[in-house]
């Protein structure tokens, strides 16, 4: 069995050099052989931190390096031909998220990875984040019963003038932030999405992209989500609330406060059909609630993203975050899109 992943990094910016590089270089099972960018700054950085051969693109990189996965850390817009191109190279790759521009990207990107015989892997690292596991957990316990509907509240206020505010990079909130918080919700509410309503609006960041998202989504077996993730709100609200048969979940991201009720402590409650009694409404019932706090993290020790990585490259283990998964997002990104004015940025597919 191989002890190390080698591996190549194309784009070395806030995720490329902070996110990718930053976890890899102090694993012992990944191993950085390339680099690529076209600031030759950043080039001479990375090979003298990482020992490493550095290239001023991906084209470059690909007809030398030896690396069996290839990380795709390239501004938005050029995720899904990075992509292909790493694919088509013979080689595994990694890309950063959003995977595509569009649905049709995406399932463009499956294709030729199931084509190349070679693994596509989607960064949807919040998969393995404490507080997503935290959540589940209270879902899978039935400890706030059913839950019907969750509500995100992603807020922050900030002007922003980097090339995340301009749309022909692929930039907005909803290409680059949104992906975690939907990702986390549909696999929350495990069923199908039928229906997207959305208010995207461009407030106060410099660019042409939306800086303020609201969406609403309503799931097959009736379940509901209403998120909202803004960088125009400076006061603070629940970062997650989930909606419970009974009980109710409030976490800011860090702790949960969980109020709940045993509902076989309670009597059942018949239909009072009629006039109401001394014409006032509700009854004498009275609710057994429990009210306490907890980390919002698991109570199980788990891996992260480069874990999982490693466990399916080395051991061929099972993908946690699967393309077509990683694809529905897109999907549903894509849905939020119409009939607004921020559609969806149309790529050139090449062959």
């Amino acid at each position: 069995m191989k002890s190390q992943i080698l591996t190549a990094v194309v784009g070395l910016g806030r995720a490329g050099w902070d996110i990718h590089v930053k976890q890899i270089r102090l694993r012992s099972d990944f191993k950085i052989a390339d680099v690529a960018d076209p600031d030759s700054k950043r080039r001479e950085e990375a090979a003298r931190a990482l020992g490493c051969a550095a290239h001023p693109d991906l084209k470059t990189l690909l007809k030398s390096t030896q690396a069996e996965l290839v990380i795709v850390a390239t501004p938005s817009f050029a995720h899904e031909e990075d992509s292909m191109n790493v694919l088509r190279s013979g080689r595994h790759c990694l890309v950063e998220k959003p995977m595509a521009m569009d649905f049709a990207g995406a399932r463009r990107m499956i294709a030729a990875s199931r084509k190349a015989g070679k693994k596509l892997f989607v960064h949807q690292n919040y998969r393995f984040a404490n507080e997503y596991l935290h959540l589940r957990e209270i879902i899978d316990s039935g400890l706030i019963g059913r839950v019907f509907e969750i509500r995100a509240c992603w807020f922050g206020f900030a002007r922003r003038n980097d090339w995340q505010t301009l749309r022909k990079n692929g930039g907005g909130t909803l290409n680059n932030t949104c992906p975690h918080t939907i990702d986390t919700t549909l696999h929350l509410l495990d069923s199908p999405v039928i229906s997207v309503t959305s208010d995207l609006q461009h407030i106060q960041d410099v660019g042409d992209c939306e800086d303020h998202v609201h969406i609403f989504m309503k799931f097959k077996n009736g379940q509901t989500a209403d998120l909202t993730i803004t960088t125009v709100c400076a006061l603070p609200s629940p970062k997650w609330m989930l909606l419970g048969s009974c009980g109710t979940l409030s976490c800011d991201g860090a702790n949960s406060t969980i109020r709940w009720f045993d509902p076989s402590a309670v009597p059942p409650l018949a239909v009072v059909d009629g006039a109401a009694p001394d014409r006032k409404y509700g009854n004498k019932d009275v609710l057994p609630w429990k009210e306490e706090v907890r980390p919002a993290a698991p109570s199980k020790k788990h891996g992260d993203y480069y874990d999982n990585v490693a466990d399916v490259l080395m051991r061929d283990g099972k993908m946690v975050v699967t393309p077509r998964s990683a694809a529905e997002v897109i999907r549903v990104i894509e849905w939020a899109r119409k009939g607004t004015r921020f559609p969806p940025l149309k790529i050139k597919a090449k062959k």
